[in-house]
């Protein structure tokens, strides 16, 4: 097992042990969600938390799941409502966090010192919410897919230990929660050798490989940092190529 710290990060042997305990823990965890319960279950040993709440999300960014810790469902859907977007579709991920070394890895807030939007009257004060601590888990492409909230409702902020044992075991856990994305040799082999008959392009092939994934036209654009149009007119060559008419046949092509 290789352990992953913060450069320069100095630990001594008790702290080690209790974070190497941690992560051999959850290195039993075979997808996301029992990542996230084996987190949840061996966490105490490093940060103390009354609630919990984790949301899985899909490649295109909306919420496929979710795991709660002494919450009751009823706030979880009316935290999710608050976020939905305009047209009543599936939840969407409420901000578009991509993995990035200059980014935080954990986020706290303190309620009582938090904007008072409507978040925080009509679901945080009735929750009883002192202090939440969060942090994202990435796909091998840095993007969201898990996010992770312990809650408190006592009046006791995460403290600097508390929060150093989390800056140092989240980095493991993002590279076991990114292998559940890996698809491995075989696949990619056959992927490779699928694309290479259709004389795709190198950009064509970046698009083939995310619609396999489910990602959506608008979500590749976006991936990709370049237009929709420009996105429809890869995948219209696509098709064209692979004698297919949807993403749906493309994938049905790939598994033959």
């Amino acid at each position: 097992m290789v352990m992953v710290f913060e450069k320069n990060t100095r630990v001594d042997d008790a702290r080690f042990k209790r974070i190497f305990d941690f992560a051999s823990a959850c290195g039993r965890a075979r997808d996301p969600k029992s990542l996230a319960i084996e987190t949840l279950n061996n966490l105490e040993r490093l940060c103390h938390f009354d609630q919990a709440l984790v949301y899985f999300f899909c490649g295109n960014g909306r919420v496929s799941d979710q795991y709660l810790v002494n919450l009751e469902e009823y706030w979880s859907a009316m935290y999710l409502g608050h976020y939905s977007d305009a047209e009543g579709q599936k939840y969407n991920c409420f901000v578009d966090l991509r993995e990035s070394a200059s980014k935080k890895t954990v986020y706290v807030y303190d309620w009582d010192n938090e904007p008072s939007t409507a978040l925080v009257p009509n679901l945080i004060r009735p929750r009883g919410l002192k202090y939440t601590c969060a942090f994202p888990l990435f796909d091998l492409n840095g993007r969201l897919r898990t996010v992770i909230s312990l809650d408190r409702t006592k009046s006791k902020n995460f403290s600097a230990e508390e929060l150093m044992n989390l800056q140092l075991a989240i980095p493991h856990l993002n590279n076991l929660h990114k292998n559940f994305f890996y698809q491995g040799f075989s696949q990619s082999a056959i992927k490779r050798s699928t694309w290479e008959t259709a004389n795709l392009t190198a950009r064509e092939v970046e698009i083939a490989d995310l619609l396999c994934l489910g990602i959506s036209p608008n979500n590749i654009s976006r991936t990709l940092h370049i237009t929709v149009a420009t996105t429809y007119k890869h995948i219209r060559h696509i098709y064209k190529k692979m004698k297919v008419s949807s993403q749906q046949e493309l994938l049905v092509r790939l598994l033959k």
